[in-house]
């Protein structure tokens, strides 16, 4: 299962990179990018549920944060208009992190 959750967190941090690299991301693609990385976070609870390590649980915390706060600035805040870079970066470091720490977790 955190294999799982780690490809899925894979794949929605590569789709949020393209997003930060583009201007004007559409509304699917910003919707596919939250949905992928929703399903990433609830393989990686289960995962971590069934074969806990504090490495496991400091990755969760960190995307746990970084996709509410995706959820609620992203999705909320600034629903109709460009949030500030500084937010994306920050938004994107903290997951990258994240799933970074998870790799370390699976793979090693």
């Amino acid at each position: 299962m955190l294999t799982l959750a780690f490809w899925l967190l894979l794949v929605a941090a590569l789709g949020g990179l393209t997003m930060a690299t583009l201007d004007g991301a559409t509304r699917p693609l910003r919707l596919g990018h939250g949905a992928i990385a929703g399903l990433g976070l609830l393989a990686l609870l289960v995962g971590a549920l069934m074969a806990p390590g504090t490495l496991v649980w400091t990755a969760f915390g960190l995307l746990a944060v970084g996709f509410g706060a995706g959820a609620v600035l992203f999705g909320v805040v600034w629903r109709e208009s460009a949030p500030p870079r500084l937010l994306i970066i920050g938004h994107g470091l903290i997951n990258a992190l994240g799933v970074v720490l998870l790799g370390v977790a699976v793979f090693s």
